[in-house]
């Protein structure tokens, strides 16, 4: 699994390629939500478009940040769960707390976030 932390100014976006799953990954996952969380960080976003799995574990570790961030008064945001990670987030009911959007810029304008210039 590969993380890119991608700044954009009044957010950032958490770029994940590959799984999430017991071991070094969702330890890798678990760091970079860390280096957020303790940056402080208003909004962030985890772009999913690449991520093909995600076990209990990465799961688990993903409501338990969401609830870190939400105690910040910040934002944890999904981007572009591909249909599988999409579906299993529709089981278990997690489409629920978890605010979702198919695109970045959906994102963006939906919390009215400041554009960015890259």
């Amino acid at each position: 699994m590969n993380i890119e932390i991608i700044n954009k100014g009044s957010y950032d976006v958490l770029k994940i390629i590959g799984a999430i799953k017991m071991g070094e990954s969702k330890d890798i996952f678990v760091r970079s939500l860390k280096k957020e969380l303790d940056k402080k960080a208003h909004c962030l976003m985890i772009d999913f478009s690449e991520v093909n799995y995600i076990d209990s574990n990465g799961i688990g570790e993903l409501v338990g940040y969401l609830e870190k961030f939400k105690e910040l008064g910040s934002q944890l945001i999904l981007l572009q769960p591909q249909k599988r990670i999409r579906d299993l987030l529709q089981i278990t009911r997690l489409n629920t707390i978890f605010p979702i959007f198919l695109s970045e810029e959906e994102a963006v304008k939906e919390l009215n976030l400041p554009e960015t210039t890259e």
